[in-house]
C-alpha cells in the first residue's frame, strides 16, 4: 500500500480498514490527504484546490496514481482529515485527466455529503466508485 504521508498515522487506520473491505482484500493504494494549512480555512482550501490543478502536490500525486487506469487496473482509496478537502482533491485530479479511466476503482472514505460529487467525477471517467464513511458505515 502507498501512504501519502511518509509515516503511518493512527487516524489512517479506519480508512485503511474500510478500503481493505471495499476492495475485498485486493492490493490498493491509500492516498491520505492531510488537512489544509491552518492559515486558511478548510472551505477556502477546498475551493482553491480545483483551480490549482496539477500544480497542487496532492492533486498531482493522485493524478499520477490514477492515470494508468486507462489500460491497467488501478484501485485507490482516498481519505483524509478533512473530507471536503479530500473529495475536492480527488475531483481535481480526475478533472485534470483527459482520458477515460475504465479500469479505475476509486474508494472514497469520507462523509456521505462529499461522496456524491466524487461519484459523479469517477463515473464521468468510466471508473467504478466505492464509498464508506471513516467509521465503516
Amino acid at each position: 500500500m502507498f501512504f501519502w504521508s511518509w509515516r503511518f498515522v493512527p487516524s489512517q487506520l479506519p480508512a485503511s480498514r474500510s478500503a481493505a473491505i471495499l476492495f475485498e482484500q485486493q492490493k490498493f493504494n491509500l492516498v491520505w490527504v492531510s488537512a489544509a494549512d491552518n492559515s486558511i480555512s478548510g472551505a477556502m482550501a477546498s475551493a482553491l484546490i480545483g483551480s490549482a490543478g496539477l500544480d497542487s502536490p496532492i492533486v498531482s500525486s493522485i493524478h499520477r496514481i490514477i492515470a494508468p487506469a486507462g489500460k491497467a487496473d488501478v484501485r485507490v482509496a482516498i481519505s483524509g482529515t478533512d473530507s471536503s478537502f479530500a473529495a475536492n482533491s480527488a475531483i481535481a485530479a480526475l478533472s485534470n485527466t483527459s482520458s477515460m479511466l475504465p479500469k479505475l476503482q476509486l474508494a472514497f472514505i469520507g462523509s456521505k455529503s462529499d461522496a456524491a460529487a466524487v461519484r459523479s467525477a469517477v463515473e464521468a471517467k468510466g471508473g467504478k466508485f466505492l464509498h464508506s464513511t471513516p467509521n465503516g458505515s
